[in-house]
């Protein structure tokens, strides 16, 4: 037999090829692929057969996972209204989203749990909920829906994954509501790829609009090992709250509770990622062409070895001084680029601006 290779195919193009064919409706259904697709598998398929065998795999995760998949709005007293996403996780109705999504940005001051919550399920009906605990550091939330479900009054729900298990490279659907719920519009479906994962945050490649916040994030076998908490410099560069951080709270979160606290911060930003783990040196996984670090000629692959005049030796110790910095405010960097150094002023600018 013949493989047919599918080439110099990149995992951009294989996501947008694989999620067309997984969401056409009455299209006519492929036949049976050969070969299953490893749902841990953490490469890019190499032949027309494996390409078909994920996207059997991609489809059958669509298919089992959009009932359990919502959308969410809630009243914020005298805020008005917030939208985002949630996923059910249990046959009574337990709904994971994120703090933002329930409580509104920096809401864990005033917020108390009850508030009350509309859940647009997949078909579009809608069903009462109230809102339940939060942990703002991590941006994890909880809903509980108060109606009772269509299926003799249990709700159709995902399963939950240990994501501690999850591995860089790992494949993963997103599904959420970009832009809000639409009239006749199921949730929406992303492919992509784990790029990296700690105890506090899953990162993806999957593409996430406004909307999408509080949604779930899944494995190939359709379980949840994540919820979408905020979109990096670029659309397809997001952050995901694990699910072992809604275990680790689950008790307090189903009581209402608020847990943790973010920690203060200036607002003032460099424009840059780092690398996920916190005690890593400086460098820069990203630059924002358009930021402050951007325009000062900053570049992906740079480190930052002093900030003014103190030593960085980690992510986390860049963090913790920059928290006290206010945007506007003129700062010295000192960058390792390969056997070059330098130093150049930076003009912080301001979170969300």
């Amino acid at each position: 037999m013949t493989t047919r290779r599918l080439g110099r195919c990149t995992a951009s193009a294989i996501c947008a090829i694989l999620l067309f064919l997984a969401s056409t409706p009455n299209r006519a259904a492929d036949p049976t692929p050969s070969l299953k697709w490893e749902t841990s598998r953490t490469t890019l398929p190499e032949d027309i057969e494996e390409l078909r065998a994920l996207q059997e795999r991609v489809r059958t995760v669509v298919e089992k996972c959009t009932p359990a998949t919502v959308a969410l709005r809630v009243r914020l007293g005298g805020f008005g209204e917030a939208a985002g996403s949630g996923v059910i996780v249990s046959e009574d109705g337990l709904v994971l989203t994120a703090a933002h999504v329930i409580a509104g940005e920096g809401g864990g001051k005033t917020y108390t749990a009850g508030r009350d919550v509309i859940i647009v399920l997949a078909d579009g009906k809608t069903a009462k909920g109230k809102t339940l605990g939060i942990n703002e550091k991590m941006d994890s939330g909880m809903v509980k829906i108060t109606d009772k479900g269509p299926n003799n009054g249990k709700w159709p729900f995902a399963p939950i994954a240990r994501s501690a298990d999850v591995k860089k490279g790992q494949w993963v659907v997103s599904l959420g509501h970009p832009g809000g719920p639409k009239t006749g519009r199921p949730p929406v479906a992303r492919l992509g790829r784990v790029e990296n994962t700690t105890r506090d945050l899953i990162r993806s490649n999957c593409t996430l609009v406004g909307g999408d916040s509080g949604g779930p994030l899944f494995d190939l076998d359709g379980q949840v090992i994540g919820i979408h908490s905020r979109i990096g410099l670029t659309l397809n560069q997001n952050i995901h709250v694990p699910t072992d951080q809604y275990k680790n709270d689950w008790d307090a979160l189903v009581a209402g509770e608020v847990v943790g606290r973010p920690q203060k911060t200036s607002g003032a930003v460099v424009g840059v990622v780092f690398s996920d783990d916190e005690n890593d040196d400086a460098w820069l996984v990203e630059v924002d062409a358009d930021g402050p670090a951007g325009k000062a000629g900053l570049q992906p692959g740079d480190t930052i070895t002093k900030f003014d005049d103190q030593v960085i030796k980690s992510v986390k110790q860049f963090r913790d001084i920059l928290k006290d910095k206010k945007p506007a405010e003129v700062v010295k960097l000192t960058v390792r680029r390969g056997t070059k150094v330098f130093t150049v002023p930076v003009t912080l600018g301001r979170r969300g601006g």
